[in-house]
């Protein structure tokens, strides 16, 4: 009778600790989902963004203005922090052969522009192609008759489309190949710009579309860099199955010994 109280005690003790591991294991994974589903910030290379040859020396001397050290290591970083471009990383794989990302502009004047950086990683082997394409939504019509659009791909430097953003071909494309698993980044510069002859009827008119991009080639297409970290749900999975596993043996302990008294 004593031993199976103890009995009793221990498995209330897993069961709670299972309760615990399966709360702790599901806050996790949907961690993991979460931070998963809103696109990070990575910078842009500077040979992709900043021309060679372009930096030029301060006319300090010209000017008579006598520069200190610290004045010029100020100036340097203030000048490198200008020149640092973020982009919105995109990820596709085979579990995700298709993103989409919108996109958002309002209160422009003749001749504003509006910039935007894309990293699209995409982990794939043989031969895949990536299409890109910008969709107006509905109810921005009247933006959209004069809003341009200059679609530029930093990797190559090809510029793949400048043209009315409503008049966007149904896909611009990029072609990859790789004789093994790969994950190569392409970098998308995203113009979208006014005219200086833009009449007045235009102005405080604002525009949403969805940035998409996709691959058709799903089978070729590998597992994300990202999907094979499991560090942090590995130990809440282990404890929940050796939890599991002690609670189904103490009980079937309990009730062989309650068969063998009662027999």
């Amino acid at each position: 009778m004593e031993r199976n109280k103890k009995i009793k005690i221990v498995i209330i003790v897993l069961a709670v600790l299972l309760g615990l591991s399966l709360s702790a294991l599901g806050g996790t994974l949907l961690y993991n989902k979460t931070a998963k589903s809103a696109p990070a910030a990575v910078t842009v290379p500077d040979n992709l963004i900043t021309p060679s040859g372009d930096a030029g020396e301060p006319e300090s001397s010209q000017s008579g203005v006598q520069y200190g050290s610290s004045d010029i290591a100020l100036s340097s970083a203030q000048a490198a922090a200008d020149k640092t471009r973020k982009a919105a990383a995109i990820e596709l794989y085979n579990k995700q052969p298709q993103e989409n990302t919108p996109f958002w502009v309002g209160n422009m004047l003749p001749g504003d522009s509006e910039t935007k950086y894309f990293r699209v990683r995409v982990s794939y082997h043989d031969k895949i192609t990536v299409h890109y394409k910008a969709a107006v939504r509905a109810g921005y019509e009247k933006l959209a008759e004069v809003l341009k659009v200059r679609v530029k791909l930093l990797t190559t430097g090809e510029t793949m489309y400048d043209g009315l953003m409503r008049d966007m071909p149904e896909a611009l494309t990029h072609q990859l190949a790789s004789g093994q698993s790969a994950a190569d980044e392409l970098y998308y510069e995203i113009t979208a710009y006014l005219d200086t002859s833009v009449g007045n009827e235009y102005q405080n008119k604002e525009l949403i579309a969805d940035f998409r991009w996709w691959v058709e080639e799903t089978g070729n297409l590998d597992n994300s860099p990202k999907t094979g970290d499991t560090s942090s749900v590995m130990p809440w999975a282990v404890l929940t199955v050796c939890s599991l596993s002690i609670i189904i043996f103490l009980l079937a302990v309990r009730s062989r010994k309650e068969e063998e008294e009662n027999g």
